[in-house]
């Protein structure tokens, strides 16, 4: 997969209020809805897997809980009901927010090129190359070695796993996508010798139970066409972070001991009090 280093959106959340035996017949409506509008279906259903990174005092989920926003993470894309074959490449990438609209700063690594930049190495040649077709070296270098320096400095380290599936329509400057089946679980450095993240071992230490609905745009104005989708579809708008769901179900389960467990699980209750999982 390749796309762009840089990325300043416009993104929206949304639940959509339909089970998940309805996809199926969502994602053919869509199919014929869309394509009218510029977007086109991404056919291929996709697995994704994102490894959030926090610290011992969870600085980055509190941060999140109170509107500052800084996501960082490692995250794969697996494509769904093929056998599993070891992961060729990892995006590494940090997410900020200013209201509405996020930056998202990443690059492309191997697992090689991955494990050096967490042990805090500099980028050798070889990153530069792998990352040759999405920006200059200079941009590049500045990526890297910005999103090291905040792991190392916040001594950021993994710790929630979001292993879930997705459907995408996208045109040049929109995309709307639907996740589902989205589960959590707890990991640490060990997760690099994973060869694959579509089918974890462990059990999960919670889920979703949501179809959860993402609309990213370019421009300031909401695309016409999504009110339109809105009328046909019961969809509400919700700012819902997988992360801090997942890491609710953390602090319930295989760190419900953490020090800060009682003071987060009374927050992240607050946060999800408006989404409804389905039934």
């Amino acid at each position: 997969m390749k796309g762009p280093l840089y990325i300043e959106r416009i993104e929206k959340k949304y639940q959509l209020g339909i089970r998940e035996d309805g996809l199926a017949l969502l994602w053919r409506e869509l199919s014929d809805y869309l394509p009218k509008f510029g977007l086109e279906p991404i056919n291929e259903i996709t697995n994704i897997g994102s490894v959030y990174f926090d610290n011992d005092e969870c600085d980055l989920l509190s941060d999140a809980l109170f509107g500052r926003l800084k996501l960082v993470r490692v995250r794969t894309y697996e494509t769904y009901g093929t056998l599993p074959e070891p992961i060729s490449e990892y995006w590494v990438e940090m997410k900020t927010s200013e209201n509405e609209r996020r930056t998202k700063k990443r690059f492309r690594t191997t697992k090689g090129m991955l494990i050096d930049f967490i042990e805090g190495r500099a980028p050798g040649q070889s990153v530069f190359d792998f990352n040759q077709n999405g920006a200059g070296r200079e941009i590049v270098d500045r990526l890297y070695r910005e999103i090291q320096e905040n792991i190392l400095t916040l001594r950021l380290k993994p710790l929630l796993l979001v292993v879930y599936k997705r459907i995408a329509f996208q045109s040049a400057t929109e995309r709307l996508s639907i996740d589902w089946d989205v589960q959590y679980y707890h990991v640490n450095n060990g997760l690099y010798d994973y060869s694959t993240w579509k089918y974890p071992t462990e059990r999960a230490a919670g889920s979703a139970r949501k179809l959860i609905l993402e609309l990213k745009y370019l421009d300031e104005t909401l695309p016409a066409w999504f009110a339109d989708l809105k009328r046909r579809y019961p969809v509400w708008e919700k700012d819902y972070l997988k992360p801090i769901e997942g890491m609710g179900c953390l602090f319930e389960g295989p760190l419900r001991y953490h020090k800060k467990a009682g003071a987060f699980l009374p927050m992240i209750d607050a946060y999800m009090s408006d989404t409804d999982p389905l039934r």
